[in-house]
């Protein structure tokens, strides 16, 4: 059974509340929970993420200006602690004396903020308002804290949510961000099912067609040095790797043009385990409410995905001793899909696919990745 002492890397959901009330939203965010964590509570699991040996930590939400103490928590965050901090937020809320205080941690704290358009009419396609109006009025708001970000030479990445309803706005997107807005770095992330993003899942999921021929044009366009900052995040590794294969790429070509590798590509890891799904594994995330999950796509609402509450136990314990977490880590590919996949001519860098999307449409961690193509 593979698994590392602490996760590397955490999503840390400091509250639900949130301004806006987004399509494909995986937290549902909108009202804050009950029981969201105080401050000093707040303040004592950054400590023992830390102090346990985390390295990569995401300070996210909802929405997490909507937090009156969140400059006294990235302040913590930011203090005596040598680790990589990223704040997730839309953009809209942030006034100038916010600016100023994130130029003071900007040798510590990256901004990555939420923009899926070029102008108000394609922002507001994905990005609602609380009323379910688009957020047409919110888009100049962000452009213009954007661009005071950047005048303080904070790094700044954008992430752009990739659906059905965004996809072919994306590449104007791109070349508005790097080339006019010129902000550090540009996320393309692939659509994830759940939340208000399994409501709207049939408007908002890429077909396998589109995602390949998406992929395509991606790729030529990543081979241009003007295109460096731009890199891709999937949810595993068939959906780098499976398009770019049928097009004719080698291993080592996608490799080396979007700097992605499948964890089962590494000895260290492949020798331990053949699921190439690392939830559990070198990440998880961590509620509102002090409840770990095993990985960010699913940080909210699932019971059955609740490995066990860090406000209850220590980190250390419910990462070591999670039932949930077992599970996951003693998954064999010939568990999944019915043994199916273990036929498979990828499996050596796929390993199955993506468990939580299994488990959100399918209801099962060994089921079949509902987004894979295959048909064995």
């Amino acid at each position: 059974m593979l698994y590392y002492r602490a996760p590397l890397a955490i999503d840390f959901d400091l509250t639900l509340k949130c301004n806006l009330n987004c399509l494909h939203c995986n937290v549902t965010g909108g009202k804050s929970l009950d029981n969201e964590m105080t401050t000093e509570q707040v303040m004592d699991v950054l400590d023992q993420l830390y102090n346990a040996g985390v390295y990569n930590i995401a300070l996210t939400g909802g929405e997490l200006l909507c937090r009156k103490d969140w400059r006294d928590l990235v302040l913590h965050a930011a203090t005596d602690k040598e680790w990589k901090i990223v704040i997730n937020t839309n953009g809209i809320l942030w006034n100038p004396e916010d600016i100023d205080f994130i130029e003071l941690l900007k040798e510590k704290v990256n901004i990555s903020i939420s923009l899926d358009g070029y102008d108000p009419k394609s922002y507001g396609i994905l990005r609602k308002k609380r009323d379910g109006q688009p957020a047409y009025n919110e888009f100049n708001r962000i452009i213009k804290n954007v661009e005071h970000m950047l005048s303080k030479s904070i790094n700044v990445h954008i992430n752009y949510t990739l659906t059905k309803l965004t996809l072919s706005n994306f590449f104007k997107t791109l070349d508005f961000l790097i080339k006019d807005l010129g902000v550090n770095g540009v996320l393309g992330i692939k659509f994830f099912p759940y939340g208000r993003g399994k409501i709207n899942y049939d408007n908002l999921e890429l077909s396998y067609g589109e995602w390949k021929n998406f992929l395509k044009e991606a790729t030529i366009l990543k081979k241009d040095k003007k295109y460096k900052k731009f890199i891709i995040s999937v949810t595993c590794p068939w959906e780098m790797y499976l398009p770019l294969l049928e097009l004719g790429y080698s291993l080592n070509e996608i490799e080396y043009i979007w700097n992605y590798i499948s964890p089962l590509r590494n000895k260290n890891y492949s020798k331990y385990r053949d699921l190439g799904c690392n939830a559990g594994i070198t990440s998880c995330a961590i509620s509102p409410d002090g409840m770990l999950t095993p990985c960010g796509s699913v940080s909210a609402r699932i019971p059955e995905l609740f490995c066990g509450n860090i406000l209850e136990s220590s980190l250390e314990q419910v990462w070591r001793e999670s039932k949930v977490l077992k599970k996951l880590r003693n998954l064999k590919l010939k568990d999944i899909n019915n043994g199916e996949c273990v036929k498979c001519d990828l499996k050596k860098i796929c390993g199955g696919g993506c468990r939580a999307r299994a488990f959100v449409i399918n209801g099962s961690l060994d089921a079949k990745d509902p987004a894979c193509p295959k048909k064995l």
